[in-house]
């Protein structure tokens, strides 16, 4: 029993409000009191002393069964605080500290799925413990799932509002090329903290993400001058990556060069930024050295791999390209989904396929052309695809016949999958030789036709016999500078009397309009009727609606391809930025089959293309 040496008043009056604060009356939830406490005090011995005996008196109390899941958790007991847990669950099923505790009682048993499916719903439940978001995070990026973690845990670490913890979730959605989202992230934890020297770092890279690389260079150069900053190499390969994209890629070169690295890791990320400036300046001889070199050097592939096999790919060495390519996933990812799923022996046995999703909407809709290629009998085997929500309506009735899954169901709910049914859809481009090249090529995403023809018959209406063009010119992406153009570059290929529909993302408004005032015999919609980041369905059926599409390399260029449109016109950069499915040179589509393409012939300079499109739409 609790203590007794209070008056009687006071003890009434702790009985009173114990009884409101765990639901039940007399000395016993006064007991529960102590019970927590105990256990606060790491006093298992105590708090299982005073907890148990409820359990027997009032076996429907939550509290008591979640001090007796918290005292075997304590000592380490996975299965027994699993079972007084889930026994605290069954009674209230939104009981967050029940929740917290099933999923660090699967934690100690070693049952990563469990331990992130009760995490995410103790978030949801209103969970903010520090501790469960750390490792929650930690177990979703071992698995691959950077994703739909970051879905579940944003908003805990907005409650929390942590230097340490907006850091960690930077971090994260950066693994998975998420720049833009990762930089809120890390301009948070500066301002929360801004004088550690790991906060005015993640203030640069927060910089360099959002392209205010101006001020970014300013910062590199301030951090590269104080003598107390001791991760030097990371400022420097920040360096080298602001000179890239501002287009100084000697400078950038030599700075990469005389830097002397102290961490390996950092050496080999700057090779790999090497490799991609040497494609920038066409120095092909020395960029397959580079790549290497970064690899060798630490033993470590991943991203160098990734972007080596890339570089490959696009030189037609589709074999080798396709082995380092598949290093891009480190080796728990692996344990989980291994290499050799992808391989025609595991494919031709299979009678289900799920699909797991990687990277963005565009290179998704390429990626998925592979199916075309892959030993998978799609008229007998039964497929889904477990991706971006957005996914589930814009390919529902699409060619090959797969299902979609949103990820935050598929991550979130107990699932029932044999482990060699799940394929990584980027694993299938290992199907790709020289001798089947173009065999991936052809629609086979459907918009919904009822859709399309609303949007087509509203956009005549506004067109008034002129055609109707829709354009997207901007990539948002940290390199996103390499690839863009601006609008008032689109809209000099574009005819008087033309009405021109935004198919960009963002928020745009202010170059649209300074666009109507330069060219006001074309007008220019934005119609707010459809928001691709949120309806990729809406998104496709506009496109459909077009008579021409003039685009970058962008989300836009590869729904073009995957829909089959036939008038799509796309602007390519040179160098790395140009991705490995369009191939080196040319201007037939080598991927889709569709589109019309025009290369850019040095980096960073767009009047050649830009006069080829002119041509060939307005001769």
């Amino acid at each position: 029993m609790a203590d007794t040496a209070l008056s009687r008043k006071d003890r009434r009056a702790q009985i009173a409000k114990a009884a409101k604060a765990y639901g039940i009356k007399g000395p016993e939830s006064l007991d529960l009191h102590e019970a927590y406490k105990a256990l606060g005090q790491d006093n298992v011995m105590r708090a299982v002393q005073l907890a148990h005996p409820i359990t027997v008196s009032h076996p429907r109390n939550v509290h008591a069964w979640v001090v007796m899941g918290g005292a075997a958790l304590a000592q380490r007991e996975g299965a027994t605080a699993q079972a007084f847990f889930e026994r605290a669950v069954d009674l209230s099923p939104n009981e967050v500290a029940a929740l917290v505790g099933l999923a660090k009682a699967h934690v100690l048993q070693a049952q990563p799925e469990d331990a992130t499916r009760f995490s995410a719903r103790a978030f949801a439940a209103g969970a903010t413990e520090k501790g469960l978001a750390r490792l929650y995070m930690e177990l979703m990026r071992q698995m691959g799932r950077v994703q739909a973690a970051a879905d579940v845990i944003v908003p805990v670490v907005e409650k929390l509002n942590d230097a340490e913890m907006c850091l960690m979730l930077a971090d994260m959605l950066s693994d998975i090329e998420e720049t833009n989202q990762s930089a809120v992230w890390l301009d948070k934890a500066w301002r929360l903290n801004p004088e550690p020297e790991l906060h005015r770092i993640a203030r640069l890279r927060a910089l360099v993400y959002t392209r205010r690389l101006e001020l970014a260079e300013k910062l590199a150069d301030e951090l590269l001058a104080d003598p107390s900053v001791q991760d030097r190499d990371i400022v420097v390969v920040y360096k080298v990556l602001i000179l890239r994209v501002t287009n100084r890629p000697e400078e950038a070169l030599s700075v990469a060069e005389t830097h002397e690295f102290v961490v390996p890791e950092r050496y080999a990320e700057v090779r790999g930024v090497m490799a991609n400036i040497l494609q920038d300046v066409g120095r092909d001889k020395e960029v397959e050295d580079a790549y290497l070199e970064g690899m060798h050097v630490t033993g470590s592939k991943l991203k160098v791999s990734k972007a080596f096999g890339a570089y490959l790919m696009r030189q037609g060495r589709f074999k080798e390209g396709a082995d380092y390519f598949a290093d891009r996933l480190d080796g728990t990812q692996r344990g989980y989904i291994p290499y050799i799923n992808a391989a025609p022996e595991n494919l031709e046995a299979l009678d289900s396929v799920t699909l797991i999703g990687e990277q963005g909407i565009g290179d998704q809709l390429a990626l998925l052309s592979l199916l075309r290629l892959a030993p998978i009998d799609l008229s007998r085997v039964t497929s889904r695809l477990v991706t971006d929500g957005r996914f589930v309506k814009a390919l529902a009735g699409n060619d090959f016949g797969f299902s979609v899954v949103d990820r935050k169901s598929f991550t979130s709910e107990p699932q029932h999958v044999v482990p060699r049914e799940l394929v990584y859809i980027g694993d299938l481009t290992r199907y790709i030789t020289a001798e089947n090249r173009g065999a991936q090529h052809g629609a086979w995403v459907n918009p919904e036709k009822a859709r399309v023809q609303h949007l087509r018959d509203k956009y005549a209406r506004l067109a008034q016999g002129g055609p109707i063009i829709g354009a997207a010119w901007s990539s948002a992406s940290m390199l996103g500078h390499l690839r863009s153009v601006s609008l008032m570059d689109i809209l000099s290929t574009v005819p008087d009397g033309a009405l021109v529909v935004n198919l960009q993302y963002g928020d745009c408004r202010a170059e649209i309009e300074a666009a109507r005032k330069a060219r006001p015999a074309v007008a220019i919609l934005d119609d707010p009727e459809v928001n691709q980041m949120k309806d990729l369905a809406g998104f496709f059926a506009q496109i459909a609606a077009m008579d021409r599409v003039l685009t970058i390399d962008n989300t836009t260029a590869h729904a073009c391809g995957a829909i089959g449109h036939p008038d799509t016109h796309v602007l390519l950069p040179t160098g790395s930025e140009c991705m490995w499915y369009w191939g080196p040179s040319g201007t037939p589509d080598p991927w889709y089959g569709n589109l019309n393409l025009y290369r850019q012939e040095k980096l960073g300079k767009w009047d050649a293309p830009l006069s080829l499109l002119k041509q060939s739409l307005c001769p």
